[in-house]
């Protein structure tokens, strides 16, 4: 009876150790690799924080990235072993860290704040878990609007700012356009609202005739080559 009861406290340390052993050095060494040649995807390099579970396998294992449009933080990478008719493959969950630069806050801003560059900074900052674009300079990111607040070091991404309406539905502009070194200006009326930078549609005071522009000031837009007023 002891010895039947010290067989089981046995197998009970046991299990444990079988259960979390872990893989070999020949396939920790070929993901290691595999993530030191360089892994990209839209300007951000991966880095392996954490392999979740390993393959029933031993040995080197060749691996490679799904295809993916964003930048998770999980992920399942695929491992292959053998060719042909002796091709295995497996489908690794693995935790990510993804790095690139982008441009983020220097200190908390509030939601709505106009941003300016020395509300900025460019840092190397770690995207995982985030979807959609991000700054990653100050072009065109000035003078746009939070959509959110942010604390000092967050990086900025597309759908956290907005572009202040400058020109609204209705308000008078001056609409200059250029044929080689002549410029001809009219008045026109702006046929939707417009930021900085968009385009709109204007209707010329005079001819009546709808033009394209783009806004280049609160009062201005910069008629598109090849339209005529």
């Amino acid at each position: 009876m002891l010895r039947n009861a010290l067989s089981a406290l046995f197998l009970l340390f046991m299990l444990p150790a079988v259960a979390g052993a872990g893989p070999d050095s020949a396939m920790q060494d070929s993901i290691r690799n595999y993530f030191a040649q360089g892994v990209f995807l839209k300007g951000a390099r991966a880095e392996l924080v954490e392999v979740l579970h390993w393959p029933d396998a031993t040995g080197e294992l060749r691996w490679r990235m799904p295809e993916h449009k964003n930048h998770p933080d999980r992920i399942s990478l695929i491992a292959e072993q053998g060719h042909g008719q002796s091709l295995k493959r497996w489908y690794v969950p693995v935790r990510l860290n993804w790095w690139t630069k982008t441009v983020i806050a220097k200190k908390d801003l509030p939601v709505r704040t106009r941003l300016s560059a020395e509300m900025l900074d460019i840092a190397r900052t770690n995207i995982a878990g985030h979807s959609g674009s991000w700054w990653n300079k100050y072009e065109g990111l000035t003078g746009t609007m939070l959509t959110r607040p942010l604390k000092a070091g967050d990086a900025i991404y597309a759908s956290y700012v907005r572009r202040p309406k400058l020109i609204s539905r209705g308000d008078q502009v001056t609409m200059i356009a250029s044929y080689g070194d002549l410029k001809v200006t009219a008045v026109g009326k702006a046929l939707r609202s417009a930021g900085m930078g968009d385009r709109v549609s204007i209707r010329n005071l005079k001819s009546k005739q709808v033009v394209q522009g783009v806004v280049v000031s609160a009062s201005t837009v910069q008629v598109i080559t090849g339209e005529t007023l």
